[in-house]
């Protein structure tokens, strides 16, 4: 175990994510992968070099955290009883190799980029705001509304008003319609000056 108490097969169970994480994303840049003039890697060099990234940021973390272990291997274990008396909570966690509030975070993500060529930009994204917000253990109503409104009108703002680009608006079509119609009531509110 380490010294935050992650046994070593969470360890590489947590880098073997990221890498699978990271080698499907790298695969999916093929589809993209056109040369540009202006840019001499090409549309997916970014993307392989964030991917590359992952897989280094993965690498030092597993070394580290192994490394860390080693280390304090000789210190007081965490015994049965002291977990009973943790409220029982250190040990489901042993149990578990992540958590479920961790599981959500990068869960959650997936189903949103899942249901959005679906549901749309316009439509999905206070909820997944709200969700990520309720995720991260805010609850508070009137701090949950206001940060999913001002994050999500600065997102329309910017996006939908002073760069016009053109986001997701679903293809199934009730989500179509209501896309269109956030997209035309932002241009129309913010229109004028």
């Amino acid at each position: 175990m380490d010294a935050s108490g992650k046994p070593r097969l969470t360890l590489c169970l947590e880098w073997g994510f990221w890498v699978v994480l990271a080698a499907a994303g790298y695969w999916l840049t093929f589809e993209f992968d056109e040369p540009l003039d202006i840019y001499r890697f090409g549309a997916s060099g970014w993307p392989r070099f964030i991917l590359v990234c992952i897989v280094v940021g993965a690498t030092v973390q597993l070394i580290l955290g192994l490394q860390k272990g080693r280390r304090d291997a000789a210190g007081p274990a965490i015994d049965s009883e002291t977990a009973e008396q943790a409220g029982g909570e250190a040990e489901a966690s042993a149990r578990l190799p992540v958590s479920p509030r961790l599981l959500g975070i990068f869960v959650l993500p997936l189903a949103y980029l899942l249901l959005l060529p679906r549901t749309g930009f316009f439509f999905t994204t206070p909820f997944f705001i709200l969700a990520f917000l309720w995720i991260l253990q805010v609850r508070r109503p009137r701090l949950l509304i206001g940060v999913t409104a001002t994050v999500y009108g600065l997102v329309l703002l910017v996006f939908v008003r002073l760069f016009y680009v053109a986001l997701p608006v679903g293809n199934w079509p009730v989500f179509y319609d209501v896309n269109n119609w956030i997209v035309v009531a932002v241009r129309s509110l913010f229109a004028g000056g």
